[in-house]
């Protein structure tokens, strides 16, 4: 590697007022300090500037830019390619933008230096400016948008903004209370910060040193790989084309400091590991993305030219991906509706899927009826999972390969078949295990999914009058028993209230919908109060139910009863896709008793199973934590899980929010951990 290095002041970097311009190569990054550092470096100057005087000027050192000469800008201006280094200086460079633009009319002449210090003010266009940051998340616009004291437009989600705002803060209270004289700082920013210049020899390749360098730093993600990648591959010639036409709009759409669902994944990380999936059919590890990215086009990207379609595919891919994401950007009504309850369900698994079926709506390989008709079948198989518990993680491997099992000419029955041999929940068994699943979870997202189905069947309800009614506010969830019983309500409830209570609070047949305004004049009032505003609510879901005047009482029978009524909706309005596969774990009827180790004890339902098995298995082992915690984390921690769990004598919280056929599975595998026979655990069904 040829290079030179130089040590420059700041004030030098900006060639001190006379022109310069640093612009930044295609791959790099956005701008990614955060508050910490601005901190971190606002403390260094602060520092500086109390050691500074006329006699002494302390340096300090921030590190290094590395450049690669870039020809000049309009005939005499150097250009330099800002290969490592954006992150400082375009940090002091907002430093110095606050400070000016705080003292332009006490100080007009320092306020004209700093300026000097920023732009080349004989030119215009994009030469006007020293720097030129990455356009990723409007780091360009907001920039050139501060220099010019112009507002930040609305579409940019920089930090850019937020950066050059704590510096107008920090710098402006201290000018205010007379702590720092502004001509001071100025000489500290330009005279004491000092960087190693690194001039590289043009014939270097930016992208690998980049590369190399940031490897020391703050690691580089998944997509930051790709993008470097792609620059590697195509030829300087075609780069500005391929990533300002194709790539750039790509991270525009699809920004990965923007997590996808609950994952840790960027948008757009999370993107290219679903496209991969997708083309492959394999489930791609989220730390190998990269890789198979690169491994994938160097097998089917023999050229350039291959290699550039395969970008344009990605770039056409991203829209659906986006649209997935944010169906308010569908333009269909239809679909886009239809999308929108997909993303309450958290779909995220199905987007190898769904992109493939939107390739096929967009090419008219399928109708729109086609494609509207599978949303509502994912919707349909998501919801009966969702309803009776089943885990999430299977889904990964569920929709990895599930378009393989479509035959586009009979794309909806074939989708339909493919479905229910994934697990699917039978009528059967959500009418088993529906009525006891605590379905009002700690987390907005499973409330908003709750509401979904509540909403859902009142539309069904309503359907037969030519239309269905909406709340006038955001509908909130309501405990038809309430959350705090108050006196008045453990005396309805009878001897058994508490039982009662723990068993059905968060149940379907326990709650219903209405506005915040309703929820909070409800609250725990006596039932017969709430019957009778219920009764007379808007929503038919409410209305039609508690209209009936033999209800007079809400017990554990009331409960169950409305559970069944709610339930017989649902299957009508989410009917089976077909006949569902039997899993070897399917269990068919309710258990009465559980016997371990030859005791017995009485049980109602699958949960009851669970915690019993767990509490004597946890009386077992006083190293519980070593022998049987830390082999099945998935079902046992220190703290409440998100979902239905409950709390064992010894501290550990066992999650109970699962299917009688995961529950089965889980208590076989719990007894065999713990040594025990098939014999010494023992189940008697209704």
């Amino acid at each position: 590697m040829k290079m030179k290095a130089d040590s420059l002041k700041i004030s030098k970097v900006f060639m001190s007022g006379g022109d310069i311009h640093y612009l930044l190569p295609y791959f790099q990054r956005e701008y990614a300090w955060e508050k910490e550092n601005w901190q971190t470096l606002l403390n260094d100057v602060i520092g500086l500037y109390e050691a500074y005087s006329e006699d002494k000027e302390p340096e300090h050192f921030m590190g290094s830019l590395v450049v690669i000469e870039d020809g000049t800008r309009n005939g005499v201006i150097p250009a330099f390619k800002l290969v490592d280094g954006q992150q400082r200086l375009v940090t002091i460079s907002l430093m110095f933008c606050a400070l000016g633009h705080l003292i332009r009319e006490s100080h007009s002449a320092l306020y004209n230096r700093i300026r000097r210090l920023l732009i080349n003010d004989q030119e215009s266009g994009i030469v006007y400016f020293k720097i030129v940051p990455t356009k990723k998340y409007g780091d360009q616009q907001a920039y050139f948008a501060i220099l010019e004291g112009k507002p930040i437009p609305e579409n940019v989600t920089s930090k850019i903004p937020e950066c050059y705002n704590f510096f107008l803060k920090e710098i402006g209270n201290r000018l205010r209370s007379g702590s720092i004289d502004p001509e001071r700082l100025f000489l500290v920013l330009a005279n004491s910060l000092q960087v190693v210049f690194i001039n590289l020899d043009r014939g270097e390749r930016p992208y690998e040193i980049f590369e190399s360098l940031n490897a020391k730093n703050k690691p580089l993600t998944q997509a930051d790989l790709v993008r470097n990648y792609i620059a590697m591959k195509l030829p300087e010639s075609r780069q500005e084309e391929i990533f300002g036409n194709h790539w750039a709009p790509i991270e525009n759409l699809l920004q990965d400091k923007r997590p996808v669902g609950g994952s840790r994944l960027g948008e757009l990380t999370a993107f290219l590991r679903h496209y991969l999936t997708m083309r492959s059919g394999i489930l791609v590890n989220e730390r190998h993305v990269y890789e198979r990215f690169r491994d994938r086009m160097e097998k089917e990207a023999q050229n350039t030219e291959e290699f550039i379609r395969e970008i344009i595919t990605l770039k056409k891919f991203s829209v659906y991906y986006d649209r997935l994401l944010r169906p308010e950007n569908e333009p269909n009504d239809k679909i886009r509706n239809k999308l929108r309850r997909l993303s309450i369900l958290e779909v995220s698994t199905a987007y190898p899927f769904l992109m493939m079926v939107y390739e096929s709506y967009e090419e008219r390989k399928i109708s729109l009826e086609e494609f509207s008709e599978a949303l509502d079948i994912l919707e349909n198989y998501m919801v009966r999972r969702y309803l009776v518990g089943e885990p999430t993680n299977y889904l990964n491997k569920a929709f990895t390969t599930l378009w393989r099992e479509i035959n586009p000419a009979q794309f909806t029955q074939t989708l339909k078949r493919a479905l229910t041999t994934k697990n699917y929940p039978s009528d059967s068994m959500i009418r088993r295990e529906l009525p006891h699943m605590r379905l009002y979870g700690k987390g907005g997202q499973a409330r908003e999914k709750l509401i979904l189905v509540l909403e859902t069947i009142n539309r069904f309800l309503d359907i037969t009058v030519g239309g269905y009614t909406v709340l006038s506010g955001k509908p909130t969830v309501e405990h038809i028993m309430p959350q705090t019983l108050s006196p008045i309500w453990k005396e309805h409830l009878g001897a058994e209230w508490e039982q009662i209570y723990n068993e059905y609070l968060d149940t379907i047949g326990n709650l219903t919908l209405v506005t915040q305004e309703w929820n909070t004049e409800l609250s725990n009032a006596p039932f017969q109060e709430k019957r009778q505003r219920l009764a007379n609510h808007g929503l038919k879901l409410n209305s039609q139910y508690f209209s009936n005047q033999n209800l007079d009482k809400w017990d554990e029978q009331a409960i169950q009863k409305r559970a069944e009524f709610l339930i017989e909706k649902i299957l009508d309005f989410w009917p089976e896709l077909g006949t569902p596969t039997i899993t070897p774990n399917a269990i068919g009827n309710r258990p009465v008793s559980l016997t371990i180790l030859g005791e017995t004890f009485l049980v109602k339902t699958w949960r009851d199973v669970a915690y019993q098995t767990a509490l004597v298995i946890s009386q077992l082992f006083e190293d519980f934590e070593t022998v049987i915690a830390s082999q099945m984390p998935a079902y046992f921690d220190k703290y409440p899980f998100r979902y239905a769990c409950k709390q064992l004598p010894n501290g550990w919280y066992l999650l109970l929010n699962l299917s009688a056929a995961s529950i089965k599975s889980f208590c076989q595998n719990l007894v065999s951990l713990a040594g025990l026979t098939a014999e010494d655990w023992q189940v008697v069904e209704e």
